[in-house]
């Protein structure tokens, strides 16, 4: 099972994540945004030269903390036309991530533009120790 997935809803679009550790959580909001702008998985990149960029948010909820990764990642992308193929976790926790994001040049054009991540029903929860949510995007 994929820890992501794509949905639709009305003028907007969403990824629902999963993962049994926020890390994990966290990775798999970059992987199901990476297919959500790109239309392919991360798996399908060539090796191009990649560098390293640096994330440090301590928030009030997991829910802050994933608005923040996925608005900094937006920021990256159209700001130096870097698209984040990975992370590099120094720390994970429910309000604080420290991390590396690993940034390579924009090589090919966006299968779907985003404009802006939401708070908009945005919930983390847990079951049987696998946390869960869905985030909507902007476009």
């Amino acid at each position: 099972m994929k820890g992501y997935e794509i949905f639709s809803t009305t003028a907007d679009v969403g990824i629902k994540i999963r993962g049994k550790t926020y890390e994990m959580l966290y990775q798999n909001a970059i992987k199901g945004f990476f297919l959500l702008v790109s239309g392919q998985g991360i798996q399908t990149l060539s090796d191009h030269a990649s560098s390293d960029y640096p994330f440090d948010f301590r928030g009030d909820s997991c829910e802050n903390v994933l608005v923040n990764l996925l608005s900094e990642i937006i920021f990256l992308l159209y700001s130096r036309d870097c698209i984040t193929t990975g992370i590099a976790i120094k720390i994970a926790e429910e309000m604080v991530l420290q991390a590396d994001l690993i940034i390579q040049p924009l090589q090919n054009p966006l299968e779907m533009e985003i404009k802006s991540v939401t708070y908009h029903n945005l919930q983390v929860k847990e079951c049987r120790g696998v946390k869960s949510a869905a985030i909507i995007f902007d476009i």
